[in-house]
């Protein structure tokens, strides 16, 4: 009989954006943080962007940009990162997106967000958390 394939989870990291998505303006791309997944090389990731209270304006989004870094290069996010954008939701309040099954290829990566949420985000309470898994077979 064949083996089920099932989720195998890894830990979550810390807040790994540090002070880089605080008073971004719309339009603005945050500054670059790197998540090393050059080890445990898992498949994908959660990876969740908490942005502390803001009220953005009917159609706001963000924009997660993944580039991957060989050791001594990076991959131009602009044309080669992976892309993935969602909706955030309007009212003054803070923001928690999360960003699922998210490809992670395993080599070092350099993550960035795109604010288009139509305002600037807050001056701090802004978070950045990856949270990986891969399939494994029991």
């Amino acid at each position: 009989m064949p083996a089920d394939i099932a989720w195998q989870f890894g830990s979550a990291s810390g807040n790994i954006a540090s002070t880089t998505l605080d008073s971004k303006a719309n339009g603005s791309e945050s500054t670059v943080v790197t998540y090393d997944n050059s080890t445990n090389k898992n498949l994908y990731g959660e990876v969740k962007v908490k942005l502390g209270s803001i009220t953005p304006t009917t159609g706001g989004s963000i924009t997660l940009r993944i580039a991957v870094n060989d050791g001594t290069d990076s991959a131009d996010a602009t044309t080669s990162a992976l892309t993935y954008t969602l909706p955030l939701t309007t009212g003054a309040s803070a923001k928690i997106v999360i960003f699922e099954n998210v490809f992670l290829p395993g080599r070092s990566l350099r993550l960035s967000v795109t604010n288009n949420s139509g305002t600037t985000t807050a001056g701090s309470g802004n978070e950045m958390h990856v949270a990986p898994y891969t399939e494994r077979i029991p």
